[in-house]
């Protein structure tokens, strides 16, 4: 600890060095949690939209008004169709993705997100009632849209709210909604899969309503992010709505100790520029790194073929001529949301690298797998279908394990809080196009009337997630436990990968002092302080167990 900073004589007779409480209990720490799992909300809507959508392509109902019957009376759909209906829903995200920051850096992150809600509700409107080729690609461009800023804005929201020792679980518990909000759309699209006219696809489409009016009735009340409040130079309510949030689990000191270094780094970026051209600052000088990194993280998802899964698994499992597609799908969705919630006990044990590696690690290995069950001669037909359902269920466990919650994690931790939604913006823009890419490219691969490869298609998957196993384990570094403060200071001090687990940051010790002055000046005031609080240290910052 670098020697104490000179402060009043008021305040001479203080201990301003002393670190101040931090509870990292479950039960301390209940109000962040409680609106972790309230944005849930935003991106169970992305995650229904995926699971109900890609049902609708295996749906009759839905393929009476928008697909063909074949010679043999089975209902099929055409590849233009098929590869724009997901791919324009992509293709929105990615505009949407690249529209968080501009958007973020005027209306603040609760109207963002209401403003994301109600494109979303429009959206769903005119997919419902629309027989039209064209409004239904337009209704999925633009609930495309809609999803990528309700992703990248609940996201950005959590990394600047949540406490540093939070973090992980934070963005493990928000992105449970995704698969559940996938599964939901699975049970609910077999349900109703046997309806023979438009309801089929419509009962679905009605389901989606609650969550975004939900979100719009009362995104109002929800704190603002602390963050984004003193980077606009509302410092008494950034200190308020900060106080909402860390009641209960940090005392006078953590919590101006907090807000001391969230007004250092706020006082070195309002240095910079404010329009337009702050983007180019993802390119420059040490940003540089921060940008790579989270851009190649982002990419994971799409790196390791999570999108020809998720976006095509009913329809896929039909064309290898699996019994009741839609009964697998739901089973293997559950295994990944297992896989999900197992990650809750390991991310704030482990750290995100290590979960990141085995994820990648898994689903490259399952795509390997796939190939060669189609490949090798003398595999029954029936033997390879129940191996496909084993191998997709085991991507899915290790995907929803180590790679689902946490590329949006790193996304969001690395970048320099006046970057942040830029960053992330462009990250989740690139994992968007990726995806958009292999949208449109798989019916190609997959589709009886074209390559037919099937599953051999996992080979081409299986080199993309070599490439994004070896970019995690060459340039991510682990930022367990640390502030956004410390990361943003060893960014800036050019720290090696393998050192920021030990680095000690001074520029953010010299912050905590002033803040201990200001929480002893605030406690002469009336304030209280709590004795009797057992300190352990981690990280450099003390916590205590609730």
């Amino acid at each position: 600890m670098p020697p104490a900073l000179t402060v009043t004589d008021a305040l001479e007779d203080e201990e301003i060095g002393t670190l101040g409480v931090r509870k990292t209990g479950v039960r301390a720490n209940w109000r962040i949690l409680a609106i972790t799992m309230y944005l849930g909300l935003s991106l169970f809507e992305y995650g229904f939209d995926k699971g109900a959508i890609a049902g609708f392509q295996a749906m009759p109902g839905f393929l009476m008004e928008f697909g063909y019957k074949t010679p043999a009376g089975k209902w099929a759909i055409e590849r233009t169709p098929q590869q724009i209906i997901s791919s324009f829903m992509i293709l929105g995200a990615f505009i949407g993705s690249l529209l968080t920051g501009p958007i973020g850096a005027r209306l603040c992150r609760r109207y963002s997100l209401m403003l994301s809600s109600v494109i979303v509700i429009i959206s769903i409107a005119i997919m419902t009632v629309t027989t039209s080729f064209g409004a239904l690609y337009f209704s999925r461009f633009l609930c495309g849209v809609a999803n990528g800023m309700l992703l990248n804005f609940s996201m950005v929201y959590l990394q600047e709210s949540a406490p540093p020792h939070m973090r992980g679980l934070c963005f493990a518990m928000v992105t449970s909604w995704i698969t559940i909000g996938t599964t939901i759309g699975f049970i609910i699209n077999r349900e109703t899969s046997t309806i023979m006219n438009r309801s089929a696809y419509q009962i679905p489409l009605y389901v989606c309503y609650p969550a975004p009016a939900i979100l719009f009735l009362t995104l109002y009340w929800l704190p603002e992010s602390p963050r984004w409040l003193i980077n606009h130079g509302r410092e008494e309510a950034a200190l308020k709505s900060l106080r909402f949030l860390r009641k209960g689990a940090y005392d006078e000191v953590a919590l101006q100790q907090e807000f001391e270094e969230m007004r250092v780094i706020a006082a070195r970026e309002a240095e910079t520029q404010h329009d337009w051209r702050l983007i180019f600052e993802l390119f420059k000088g040490t940003n540089l790194r921060r940008t790579i990194i989270c851009v190649g993280v982002g990419t994971a998802n799409a790196g390791v073929g999570a999108m020809f899964i998720l976006a095509f698994g009913t329809y896929f499992f039909q064309v290898a001529e699996i019994s009741d597609a839609f009964t697998w799908t739901i089973i293997s969705n559950c295994i990944g949301l297992a896989g999900l919630m197992l990650t809750w006990v390991f991310i704030t044990r482990v750290g995100r690298r290590p979960l990141i590696l085995a994820g990648c690690i898994i689903c490259t290995l399952c795509m390997l797998l796939m190939g060669i069950l189609y490949s090798v001669p003398g595999i029954s037909h029936h033997g390879s279908g129940i191996g496909l359902i084993v191998v997709v269920s085991m991507y899915l466990f290790g995907f929803n394990f180590g790679l689902e919650p946490y590329v949006y994690l790193v996304a969001g931790e690395m970048p320099a809080q006046n970057l942040r939604a830029y960053t992330m913006g462009l990250a989740a823009a690139v994992s968007f196009a990726f995806a958009w890419l292999c949208s449109f490219t798989t019916p190609y691969y997959i589709n009886p009337t074209e390559l037919n490869w099937g599953p051999k298609y996992g080979f081409l998957w299986f080199g993309a997630g070599l490439v994004v196993t070896l970019f995690v384990y060459f340039m991510l570094p682990e930022v367990r436990g640390r502030t956004l403060e410390e990361i943003d200071e060893m960014f800036r001090n050019k720290v090696p990968m393998k050192d920021f687990k030990t680095y000690v940051c001074m520029e953010v010790e010299h912050a905590r002092e002033r803040g201990a002055a200001n929480a002893a000046a605030f406690n002469k005031l009336g304030g209280e302080e709590k004795p009797g609080e057992t300190y352990v240290e981690d990280n450099h910052a003390a916590h205590v167990k609730a």
